[in-house]
């Protein structure tokens, strides 16, 4: 069912300092993160963290799952850097809020993160950029996590763009 999803892990196996969770995450830890925030996790990013937990390798950090004490736990796990980028992003009425329908799967180097939708969003599956420099309004999408994935380590598919309000980001500047 995810063959798609696991001959891309096996590319990225191969990346520079390629790290995974040896066993990936255990049921009740999805479990627990569907229930931090009222949701249900893409059956393709459930797969993921079931067998991968959360991987790095130089350059990209797909969140997830990461045990106590490890070198990326501050970066990787999903729980407490969806909690930050809500917080961050929340807190500041100069930025739009992130989705209560989702978790953060990632942060963008130029500022901003990357955004699963939940099975409770119209947008169910998807993932989108939201950057700092926009305000928090998304830029781009990927219909699925998998196609997510697949970019991050082959280029392809390409995400798809999405209209800026330009409009939106001129009235914050002026107030």
């Amino acid at each position: 069912m995810f063959k798609d999803l696991t001959a891309i892990m096996d590319k990225a196996a191969k990346k520079e300092n390629f790290t995974s969770r040896q066993g990936g995450a255990e049921e009740f830890e999805v479990k627990e993160l569907e229930d931090t925030f009222n949701i249900t996790l893409p059956a393709d990013y459930k797969f993921y963290l079931l067998k991968y937990g959360y991987t790095v390798w130089f350059g990209e950090i797909i969140c997830g799952f990461v045990d106590k004490g490890a070198l990326f736990e501050g970066d990787a796990d999903v729980i407490p850097t969806t909690q930050h980028y809500k917080k961050l992003y929340n807190d500041d009425n100069n930025y739009i809020s992130v989705s209560p329908t989702g978790v953060v799967i990632g942060s963008y180097d130029g500022g901003g993160y990357y955004f699963l939708f939940s099975q409770e969003s119209e947008r169910a599956g998807e993932v989108g950029l939201f950057l700092t420099e926009t305000y928090g309004q998304e830029v781009s999408k990927f219909k699925s996590f998998t196609d997510y994935l697949s970019f991050l380590v082959t280029g392809t598919p390409e995400p798809e763009s999405v209209e800026v309000d330009y409009d939106e980001i001129m009235n914050i500047i002026e107030d």
